[in-house]
């Protein structure tokens, strides 16, 4: 397809962020790969602006996103957001006929085909790195000669309505050539009153790719398309730079390191983990971290001490991706952990007890069985994380372009959705495996209670290590032993409610697999996500308020203390939602005893969460 313009027009760049809740934690976060095209084409010389569309909190703003003026606009496609971004390019098509509009993103390889083909709104699908990609559109505009054919990493219409894919385009080896992302709105971020730096997560990478090969992620499929290495890193100097420049011009306290895993690809990757922290340390730059890492990668009795550099530098949370609680699921899964590896480096991160340990988790996938669940609580019970209803209720989202998707086709346990912009779907092995994730799937998106729970925990915990960040001693010191007090009544409390769903999970497969009926099933979910949980809710939040209330008391400024942004990743406002915040709950002490076997009588286990209340 070829367009001409006059050699006189400047061509510009408009990126619409169209996001959905779920997709973003606050309002003036720009994606990153958003941040990194606009940053890219800016420094090349064309005016680019970004637009934040926010159309489930301001609907109005798709007509805004609409009359926004420029040349080439640029989409971003999240999990969510395509019918919304299509209803902005609609708007955009009419006002601008000759406008281009190219979509990119990380969920669209397989979908570019299937959208080019069906929507006539859209020109091209960006495949891979998009900097690149788009200087050469941006630039062929300039020209007035622009032939999408000549352009590597796209895939485009042609005239006869079909989609032709251009040769794949050459990943950037030199990171650190490349620009900071832009982050446009991030002076409008919210800032404590008390120290006036911001209050919000900023995202930040040191790296792209992955050295394993997960087969439910599509992470390295791109890179595998380009022929590129698995992972490329940005260079320690590089990074410390960028982290050096958001905590001192724009009073950056809180970073989520977004690596795929931070410690790759290796040894190398150790050291320049090390490097990073003590780039860190040395320039006493504070701020409080979040960092991915898999769970094969810290095995060595020397890794103690790296960890413990991490946590000086100020490494807060670790999100370890555990997966699973059994060998047969980590091998379908193809990690490189096994169950040893994920009990021995979470087991060691506990004790270390210097970060607040998130574990990811696919509890239902599609070859779970009630024994594989067994196994998969039994794991949360050891690592002492069945209080955290998310890893309970996860649910694997089959994603096109991963290994697992292809196996799943070939077995034929794939269901394609009548939408092409929405996700597969796979058929259980196991029915009652099956059921028992149906029963599972969106609680905290049906369930207030649980959601408020999950709030909570993760608020608390994010609280309790951030207060021995180094950054914060001053605070520690001011608060004196009621954060050992709060510390220890979360635990317990975490404790406590754990033993409770971890009991709850297994009646629940207990009675699938002897029969219970739909109702008499119903029937015990609003016991427990209702009643216990709500019980369990209040408790939670009374001892976070509590403590809450002591930090303001400081005046210190809590910017690199309190987490400020929860939003539910499975938050639906489809599904319907059950129980008020306003019932009255009992202390669930009095539902009777929860010991009775159930073998032979599985209605009598669903009165144990209904008497509640």
């Amino acid at each position: 397809m070829a367009r001409t313009r006059p050699t006189s027009f400047l061509s510009s760049l408009a990126m619409i962020n169209v996001v959905m809740h779920g997709d973003y934690q606050y309002e003036a976060e720009i994606p990153l790969g958003v941040g990194a095209v606009a940053a890219y084409i800016r420094q090349k010389g064309f005016p680019v602006q970004i637009f934040q569309c926010l159309p489930d909190d301001r609907p109005e703003d798709i007509a805004n996103a609409g009359l926004v003026d420029a040349d080439v606009y640029g989409f971003q496609l999240q999990m969510s957001n395509y019918q919304s971004v299509r209803a902005v390019a609609e708007i955009i098509r009419q006002r601008k006929p000759r406008a281009l509009i190219v979509l990119g993103g990380p969920y669209l390889s397989s979908l570019a085909v299937p959208i080019l083909e069906n929507e006539a709104l859209f020109d091209c699908v960006v495949n891979g790195e998009g900097e690149a990609t788009m200087l050469e559109i941006m630039e062929a505009v300039q020209r007035g000669d622009l032939d999408l054919a000549a352009v590597s990493g796209l895939v485009f219409r042609s005239p006869e309505n079909k989609a032709i894919r251009t040769p794949p385009r050459k990943l950037i080896r030199e990171l650190d050539s490349l620009p900071y992302p832009a982050r446009d709105f991030i002076d409008q971020a919210q800032r404590d009153p008390d120290d006036h730096c911001i209050t919000d997560n900023i995202r930040i990478i040191t790296s792209r790719g992955c050295v394993a090969n997960c087969s439910f992620c599509s992470v390295n499929f791109y890179t595998k398309l380009a022929h590129g290495k698995l992972w490329r890193g940005r260079s320690a100097e590089r990074v410390v730079d960028e982290l050096e420049m958001l905590t001192s011009r724009h009073k950056v306290r809180t970073v989520n390191f977004s690596d795929s895993s931070f410690e790759d690809p290796g040894k190398k990757g150790k050291q320049r983990t090390r490097d990073i922290c003590n780039g860190i340390i040395e320039r006493k730059i504070e701020l409080s971290s979040k960092v991915y890492m898999r769970a094969d990668t810290m095995l060595a009795a020397e890794d103690d001490d790296l960890l413990s550099l991490w946590k000086k530098a100020g490494i807060d949370m670790i999100i370890v991706g555990a997966e699973s609680g059994s060998d047969l699921e980590l091998t379908l899964y193809e990690k490189r952990a096994d169950l040893a590896d994920n009990l021995k480096t979470i087991g060691r991160l506990k004790e270390m007890d210097l970060f607040f340990i998130w574990c990811g988790m696919l509890m239902f996938g599609p070859n779970s069985t009630l024994a594989t669940l067994r196994d998969n609580i039994h794991f949360l019970d050891i690592i002492g994380v069945s209080h955290d209803s998310f890893a309970m209720a996860n649910v694997l989202m089959l994603m096109r372009d991963t290994a697992l998707y292809g196996k799943m086709r070939e077995q034929g346990r794939v269901t394609e959705p009548e939408n092409y912009w929405e996700l597969p779907k796979y058929s259980f092995l196991d029915p009652l495996a099956e059921r028992a994730a149906s029963h599972w799937e969106n609680i905290l998106a049906r369930f207030p209670a649980i959601d408020r729970i999950n709030k909570a925990y993760m608020q608390s915990e994010n609280i309790i290590t951030r207060m021995t960040n180094p950054m914060n001693a001053h605070i520690l010191g001011a608060v004196g032993s009621s954060y050992d007090r709060f510390k220890a009544d979360i635990r317990e409390l975490e404790a406590e409610f754990g033993a409770r769903q971890s009991r709850y999970f297994r009646d629940v497969l207990d009675n699938i697999e002897t029969g219970i009926s739909d109702a008499d099933l119903n029937i015990s979910a609003q016991g427990f996500f209702v009643q216990v949980a709500g019980f369990y809710a209040a408790r939670f939040e009374a001892i976070y308020n509590a403590f809450y209330e002591t930090l303001l008391a400081t005046k210190l400024g809590l910017s690199g203390v309190v987490f400020r942004h929860y939003w539910s990743s499975v938050h639906d406002k489809a599904v319907k939602r059950l129980g008020t915040p306003g019932d009255s709950i009992e202390s669930p002490e009095n539902t009777g005893s929860s010991e009775n076997t159930t073998a032979d009588r599985p209605a009598a286990r669903t009165a144990t969460w209904t008497a509640a209340g």
